[in-house]
């Protein structure tokens, strides 16, 4: 059995991936952690979950956690706890797996540096479908070229606090990348009276409305005509797969940083 704990467990995110380790075979969850002034900081988690049975308490830090108690954390939460993360599982050889978004080029130098001593994965999007969108993407820029404009819009529920998504800022670099252009190139949003697209410009558009669980497309526009790939989540249960399937991966790999195209082998 992989002993899990997940750091940000009662967030949307965080507390579907604890429900389903909890519910797995292969997978025990032992720990949560949470914000200090949350208000489940303290209480079991079948308190507060109806369908679970799970008598593990919800703490505020990592060090209150039992160092040899774990294997794997995995963290949904906030960038500055995605470091710590970090930082405590490159000390006690721990896997990790970053689902946080919204990372700072500080932060990610930080964890950059903690996975020469154990295996980090960064994943802004755990979804097969999502990884399997990164690889279409990066193909379809190759061949385009740039005579075809790109525009990328994604859409999340109305509380979603990062904007552009994890997933979005991931879409327009691995365009930039295909492209051989440097961030420079990526827009994020356009208003005034002077937003005409530079040549060569990678947009990148955030919509925040209702209950959207998750929606990315990826427009390719050309004078003549358009190619556009796009991808819908329905629920959090395809994001909390994909995030087993990390756990399962990173438990026991090399030191080294890793990303979904790894886990899912694509």
């Amino acid at each position: 059995m992989i002993r899990v704990v997940v750091s940000g467990i009662c967030g949307r995110m965080g507390g579907m991936v604890a429900q389903t380790i909890a519910a797995s075979e292969d997978l025990v969850l032992v720990g949560g952690l949470e914000m200090p002034t949350h208000e489940s900081v303290g209480r079991r988690l079948c308190d507060l979950w109806t369908d679970a049975d799970s008598s593990v308490v919800v703490s505020t830090r990592l060090d209150e956690l039992e160092r040899g108690s774990y294997d794997v954390l995995v963290d949904f939460s906030i960038a500055p706890q995605a470091v710590a993360c970090a930082e405590r599982a490159s000390a006690d050889g721990l896997g990790l797996i970053i689902g946080t978004t919204g990372l700072t080029e500080f932060e990610i130098a930080a964890i950059q540096a903690a996975s020469k001593r154990t295996a980090i994965v960064i994943a802004p999007n755990t979804s097969l479908g999502i990884n399997m969108l990164f690889g279409l993407v990066r193909s379809v820029a190759e061949r385009l070229g740039e005579s075809f404009d790109v525009e990328i819009v994604e859409a999340h529920h109305n509380a979603k606090k990062d904007a552009p998504s994890g997933t979005a800022a991931k879409l327009a670099q691995i365009v930039a990348d295909a492209r051989g252009v440097g961030p420079g190139m990526i827009r994020v949003g356009r208003s005034g009276l002077d937003a005409a697209r530079r040549p060569g410009e990678i947009g990148v558009h955030a919509v925040r409305a209702g209950g959207i669980t998750g929606r990315h497309t990826v427009h390719l526009v050309s004078e003549t005509e358009e190619f556009t790939l796009s991808h819908t989540a329905f629920s959090r249960k395809a994001f909390a797969a994909g995030a087993l399937k990390a756990v399962r991966f990173v438990h026991g790999k090399p030191p080294g940083l890793y990303d979904m195209m790894d886990v899912l082998d694509l």
